[in-house]
Order: structure tokens, then sequence, then C-alpha cells
């Protein structure tokens, strides 16, 4: 499937018609399944590559979403005494998720050497202002060719390091996991952690009508079809302006959720 080009249909989620409470149950969805698939242990290995290679331990997360993978691969980093500060960033910020995801990192890393906090308002992905290293999980796929050459763009013109992690491509994922982050969908959301009516709704939208398994399986085919080859990343960081004063490097981490990255570390002057 690496050969076959990228297909950019919609996902669900991303329509501008999509009330945000269904958005927002849909990325509390994923964040539970990045809990239960333990992605942290795979989508560290390319943070802690890049932080080896000099990027910079303040992390801005971009495209958060309701909090992510970040602040679990931030407490498998502190256990391997790899010390990380997180600023969670999205163009459509959801506060409480973040607030609750700082208050789990107090509870869980009392140490301050390890941070969690967020920027309240909206944060553009291809014209990020904010220092540190940015890092963007599951969330790559979404942005065209042109806008996602233009978040590169930004990071280079800004000289600020970046990490990109997604899940490769690949026919095995296309028509398996569906199934599975679907099925997720189904046995975990009684036990979800919201609001009381945002539950209801979660439990209503779930399987009474159920909404939010058919966006979550439909938005996972075209996620696997959206996602960039490593030819195709190849060539869009050839084509960037002054690509030459970062080194790059493209790779896939052997498991479980199959992730591709690619990293950018500004070079010495």
């Amino acid at each position: 499937m690496e050969s076959l080009p990228r297909l950019d249909f919609v996902e669900l989620h991303d329509l501008d018609g999509t009330p945000p409470v269904l958005r927002t149950l849909h990325t509390e969805s994923i964040t539970t399944i990045y809990r239960l698939t333990d992605a942290a242990r795979e989508y560290a290995r390319p943070l802690a590559l890049a932080l080896r290679s000099g990027a910079d331990h303040r992390i801005v997360d971009l495209c958060a979403g309701s909090g992510g993978p970040v602040p679990l691969i931030q407490r498998r980093l502190h256990a391997q005494g790899v010390h990380t500060q997180v600023t969670l960033t999205d163009l459509v910020p959801n506060v409480p998720a973040f607030d609750r995801v700082a208050a789990t990192n107090r509870r869980r890393l009392p140490d301050p050497c390890c941070s969690v906090d967020h920027v309240p308002t909206p944060v553009d992905a291809t014209d990020c202002r904010v220092e540190g290293t940015r890092t963007i999980y599951g969330a790559f796929h979404h942005f065209p060719p042109p806008l996602a050459t233009r978040m590169l763009q930004n990071a280079v013109d800004a000289r600020q390091p970046i990490v990109v992690v997604d899940t490769k491509r690949s026919w095995l994922y296309v028509l398996v996991f569906p199934f599975f982050l679907t099925l997720t969908v189904l046995l975990t959301a009684p036990f979800q952690r919201n609001p009381l009516p945002r539950y209801l709704l979660r439990l209503a939208l779930t399987y009474v009508v159920p909404v939010l398994p058919f966006m979550m399986f439909w938005d996972s085919v075209v996620s696997f079809l959206r996602m960039y080859g490593r030819a195709e990343l190849r060539r869009m960081v050839d084509g960037l302006t002054d690509t030459g004063t970062f080194t790059w490097t493209i790779g896939v981490e052997r498991g479980f959720t199959g992730a591709q990255y690619l990293i950018g570390i500004p070079r010495e002057k």
C-alpha cells in the first residue's frame, strides 16, 4: 500500500457541521484507545530519539484534541529519567479536557520536573508561535499536502524541532483496525469518565442511535487511506525552503500501532 497514492477523503469529525459535543466524544474515545493500547510505548520512541538529538525538552503538542497521547508519553519518559514540560494546543482547544489532563498529571507526576499546561486560545498548527519541540500525534494525515507542508515550513522558519507520528499506511490497518477501534468504543462507553449529561449522551449515541461507533469506523478507514507514505514525506521535506538547515529522519517503529515518524532537528549554525 506504500506505493499507492494517498486518498484524501473526508473524516466526519473534521466537518464544520459536526456538533462540538460529538467531536469531543470522538476525541475522548481516541484518547481512551491510546491508553488501552499502550500506544505511548511505541509513540515515545521517536520523541526520545529527538530529545537525544538535541530537541528542546519543552514540548508543544499540536492538535492535542482531548489530551492525546503526549501526557502518557511524558510519564513513560519520566520513568526512563527523561523530563519534559508539555503544553497542549489545538485550533479548537478542549480546555476542560486539558484541565483534567493537567490534574491527572499532578497526581501521577508530582515531581516539578514534569508539567502539563495548555494554551486556552486557538493555535494554528501551520502558524504556531509557541516555542518548543512541536509534536503532532495521529493528526498529520488530517492536513492536505499544502497545509502539511506549511506546518513543516513553519517549524523550519521558526527553527523549532518537530516530531510527527502517525500510523504507517498498510492494508492490514485498513482492513483490521477499524473493526477493533469500533469494538473498543462499544465496550468502553459505560466506563468513560464524563460529566453526567455528556455521559448519558455518549451512551445514547453509542447504543440507542449508534452515531459514535459509525463515526469511529468511518473515520478510522478514511484515516488509514489518508496517511502519508514515507516517500511522500521525503518529497515534502525535500521541497521545503531551507530544508538543509534541519536534519530529517523518517522511520517506522515496530509494534502494534505501526508508528511512522518524521523528525526534524535544527542544525547548528
